[in-house]
């Protein structure tokens, strides 16, 4: 059966599609069989796939208007589930179905045995999106930038998971705290990093792979690339690498 991994923070610009691409690819080039799916109504993660013009897509496969076989798009190494920018006009119409936190649980429960990994890249909210992908997932990983009130946004996510647990999905837990375009050279992001570490609660919630900073990994997604493919000797390669090892030996499939 799939690990299913929630990728998510409800803040912009804290690397959830850049993690959920690279992650992806590394647990793919490792020999697992990997599914992304695209559930940001931005799109980024199907743009940075090379995916264009999409008219199959999440939205209709959550409401049934489309068989996932419809949907599913295989690439080189993986597949993907892609979103659309009409997204959160489907997520109106989701909002009216019974049980509308469950409809993304429902779709991949058929499906859990074709894959070892199935990573979900959310938009910046916590919206029926973000609570679909709760109730789906066995981990989520929250990536966040170590910068001034990065910890109000994660109690946020601590809150609503919290819910999610003891709600509806009794068995999900915290892969992590994944800290992104870290900067080794700075005082302060090793200051909000120590804090972290330190606090009680999340101590042993945060990966030691930190992705550091690394203009490869900007310029990768704009070219519709992995890491990977566009920079194998980068930073940003050796660490997403560093993480799907990290992930591999606490949670995965050895």
């Amino acid at each position: 059966m799939a690990h299913i991994i929630s990728i998510i923070n409800n803040k912009g610009g804290t690397g959830k599609t850049t993690t959920t691409l690279n992650l992806g690819s590394a647990l793919s080039q490792k020999g697992y069989k990997v599914l992304l799916i695209d559930f940001d109504s931005q799109s980024n993660l199907t743009s940075a796939l090379g995916v264009n013009k999409v008219e199959n897509h999440i939205g209709k496969l959550l409401l049934n208007d489309l068989s996932l076989k419809e949907v599913l798009i295989p690439l080189n190494g993986l597949s993907l589930i892609p979103s659309t920018n009409y997204l959160l006009d489907y997520e109106y119409r989701i909002n009216n179905e019974p049980g509308r936190e469950y409809l993304l649980k429902e779709t991949l429960d058929p499906i859990q045995s074709k894959y070892d990994y199935i990573l979900i890249d959310c938009g910046p909210s916590l919206g029926t999106f973000a609570i679909n992908s709760l109730v789906a997932a066995d981990f989520f990983i929250v990536p966040m930038q170590a910068e001034n009130f990065a910890f109000i946004g994660l109690d946020k996510i601590i809150q609503i998971t919290d819910k999610v647990k003891k709600r509806m999905n009794p068995r999900i837990e915290m892969a992590g705290i994944l800290f992104v375009k870290f900067s080794t050279r700075t005082k302060f992001s090793k200051a909000v990093f120590k804090s972290l570490v330190n606090n009680e609660r999340f101590k042993h919630k945060v990966f030691e792979t930190k992705i550091r900073t690394d203009i490869s990994l900007m310029e990768s997604t704009a070219f519709g690339e992995n890491i990977f493919s566009y920079a194998p000797n980068s930073r940003g390669a050796e660490d997403y690498m560093d993480l799907a090892n990290e992930l591999i030996s606490k949670y995965g499939k050895k």
